[in-house]
């Protein structure tokens, strides 16, 4: 009987240990580049890249029969040694609290809702260093300092309601000393935001939110999204920091409900704009963008075809405006759940420049997941 008792204690143990034991993931993401152009500048080079290879953990943790704690932290890893993507730098990372089937609460900081209404089949060289439509697109941000709420999908029969609210944490005031008296001496800090009016040091000076909707017997998934005062980059003009406000619609359908099995089609359509029309030297700046995108995973092999058009117009007040466009072709050979090898060759063109204005991209690489 007591060694029946200790098996049992020892299973029991073991059961829990395995539930609190944390999920170790990462992605390692390597392409071999050449890229023409490189820079928008008259030079050629081949380059070895990290294509935001991360390595990170996560979990969840039964508190009660219907709450459990969720955590996860992520750190992007520089598998090429060099480049963009440095060691240990900080990606997502959040802790909450999840009630099954109805929503969760996550405090930290993560990809904004307007970043990831975009999902694969909009993103579909998601990560790549040259062909990521961040290249493009204003709007693609990680927000710090944040608190969402996030429904489950399952609640209301696969639509979904996403917010976050985004604290600045910007002091009003500065306090410096006065060179004659040695006193302490308070500045207002009243317009240190680019892009917005006022200070930002209270709860929600920048709110992301979205819809999305996902139908799997029709093959539909979709989203409009909106960022309110949160920091972005306008790529025409290499302005980052920027207080923005930003709408963006996307979708997708995947064919095979209609017959043509592997065929999925996306597209985005967004509009961007700083919060408050104060960037000095850029009156009325504005971008306006959109993107087309195809992937067919070829019945029975292994390989997938992608493709995608991205074009992004911005506009200042007495300027010409400027063209940004990102177009590409790829092929993946899906080796097995976890790894894949691929090719790309694609093209970045902007029309604000007389030469050098076309990077010419062709890779290949291999991407491992575990």
């Amino acid at each position: 009987m007591k060694k029946l008792l200790l098996a049992a204690t020892v299973a029991t143990l073991a059961m829990n240990a395995a539930q609190a034991a944390p999920t170790l993931y990462g992605k390692l993401n390597v392409t071999l580049d050449q890229i023409d152009k490189n820079g928008f500048k008259d030079e050629s080079v081949t380059k070895v890249n990290s294509n935001a290879s991360r390595i990170g953990v996560k979990g969840e943790e039964k508190l009660t029969d219907s709450l459990s704690a969720v955590y996860l932290a992520e750190w992007g890893v520089s598998t090429d040694g060099a480049g963009s993507d440095a060691d240990w730098g900080m990606r997502n990372r959040f802790v909450g609290i999840k009630s099954d089937g109805i929503a969760t609460l996550k405090i930290g900081q993560f990809d904004s809702y307007l970043k990831t209404a975009a999902g694969n089949n909009q993103d579909i060289f998601n990560d790549h260093t040259e062909l990521d439509m961040t290249k493009v697109l204003a709007g693609e941000d990680r927000l710090s300092n944040v608190i969402g709420f996030e429904t489950d999908k399952k609640l209301l029969g696969g639509l979904a309601f996403n917010i976050m609210f985004q604290q600045g944490e910007q002091n009003e005031n500065a306090t410096t000393k006065d060179p004659v008296t040695g006193k302490d001496v308070t500045i207002p800090l009243t317009n240190a935001a680019v892009g917005q009016k006022g200070s930002r040091n209270g709860f929600g000076d920048g709110i992301s939110t979205s819809i999305t909707y996902e139908n799997k017997d029709f093959g539909l998934a979709a989203a409009v999204a909106g960022n309110f005062a949160v920091a972005s980059k306008y790529n025409a003009y290499s302005l980052s920091g920027v207080y923005t406000d930003a709408i963006r619609v996307t979708g997708s359908l995947d064919l095979k409900p209609a017959g043509l099995d592997g065929l999925v089609l996306g597209g985005l359509w967004q509009t961007a704009q700083p919060t408050d029309d104060t960037v000095t030297g850029f009156k009325g700046l504005k971008e306006n963008a959109f993107g087309v995108t195809g992937a067919y995973a070829i019945p029975s092999t292994p390989i997938k075809l992608k493709a995608e058009y991205i074009s992004a117009k911005t506009e200042v007040d007495g300027k010409e405006d400027r063209k940004n466009d990102l177009y590409g072709v790829g092929a993946d050979y899906q080796i097995n759940k976890q790894a894949r090898f691929y090719g790309v060759v694609g093209q970045q063109k902007i029309d604000w420049q007389k030469d050098n204005d076309k990077k010419t991209t062709i890779g290949l690489g291999m991407e491992y997941n575990f």
